[in-house]
């Protein structure tokens, strides 16, 4: 799942690194990314990102999905966007069947987390399905308000801060590996 700005920045990193080699080309594919349909530069910064690493990426590559909140909405009207965002989610998860839902922390990812989620719960999806959050390396001692709403619903939650991890310590889905952007 793709956000506008420094989401997409380290998106594409994460994305290189597990492309880089022969072997992460065969596991993460048909690589599909979720991107808001307001997101103008995702799409270009992803596919360029790719590119270095050797992974042409093109029209079917991409879904556009409404976002569940825009910068500076009301809570109020954000319940409405993101229940309609979930519907999106939840038939985009049923049809696509992912193996892995990789994000990073964007409003429109928390709609996909649980849709993956419940799909995987009611056994519509295999329970070898993964849910991995890898929070963004700015949070250094509190998670962002989508870690702290899906952590009960993710398999991991990378975080990249010794102090956050600490914090975390007792969670189970909760891992530390160091900075890895």
């Amino acid at each position: 799942v793709l956000g506008s700005g420094g989401h997409t920045a380290e998106m594409c990193t994460i994305n290189m690194a597990l492309l880089s080699s022969a072997r992460g080309k065969g596991i993460y594919n048909p690589l599909r990314y979720i991107i808001a349909n307001d997101d103008i530069t995702s799409r270009s910064r992803i596919t360029s990102a790719m590119q270095k690493v050797g992974v042409a990426l093109d029209d079917t590559s991409f879904i556009y999905v409404p976002r569940s909140r825009k910068v500076g909405q009301s809570y109020l009207s954000s319940v409405f966007t993101t229940l309609w965002a979930l519907l999106w989610s939840i038939w985009l998860v049923w049809s696509g069947q992912p193996k892995l839902l990789l994000c990073n922390g964007p409003g429109t990812c928390v709609p996909f987390c649980i849709a993956t989620y419940i799909c995987r719960r009611i056994r519509r999806l295999p329970s070898k399905t993964k849910i991995v959050f890898v929070e963004s390396w700015c949070r250094v001692r509190t998670l962002s308000l989508s870690g702290k709403l899906l952590r009960p619903f993710l398999d991991l939650l990378v975080v990249q801060w010794p102090a956050l991890a600490e914090k975390y310590k007792n969670a189970n889905n909760v891992k530390y590996f160091g900075k890895i952007m």
